[in-house]
């Protein structure tokens, strides 16, 4: 497994782990008036990705340093150019249903539905990484 794999397994994983930690708050989001919890949930979910994904980066390339300073190759930047495009296209077709379904809602969850987009485009982006490194492409 190569370290640009292994940074993406990390990186799934993390978004995982703190996506379903802010599921957990969700509902509250679509009462009629949710209060600054949510926001504070937001923040807090944010720090913590931040701090799993530095601790596990670092971990990895102290783990590694040799591979981690090794420069992307060709079929390195052509996974990362398929993965993101795919992501995008996710991303894009989330934020239009979330328009749609926000319109009908309060301001406040009609973001949550722009995060929402914004992680399952993340999710399939960083999968797409890790299926594309394993096939090989």
């Amino acid at each position: 497994m190569s370290f640009r794999e292994k940074s993406a397994w990390i990186t799934l994983i993390t978004i995982l782990l703190v996506a379903a930690g802010y599921v957990l708050h969700v509902p509250k989001i679509f009462e009629p008036d949710p209060g600054l919890w949510e926001l504070h949930v937001v923040a807090l979910m944010t720090a913590t990705f931040i701090v799993i994904e530095v601790v596990a980066h670092v971990v990895l390339y102290l783990r590694f340093p040799k591979d981690a300073r090794t420069p992307k190759d060709e079929r390195e930047r052509l996974i990362d150019l398929k993965a993101t495009r795919l992501g995008a296209y996710i991303y894009v077709l989330g934020s239009f249903v979330a328009i749609v379904a926000g319109s009908h809602a309060s301001g406040l969850a009609a973001g949550v539905w722009v995060l929402f987009a914004f992680v399952i485009a993340e999710i399939v982006n960083y999968t797409a990484r890790i299926i594309y490194y394993r096939r090989g492409v």
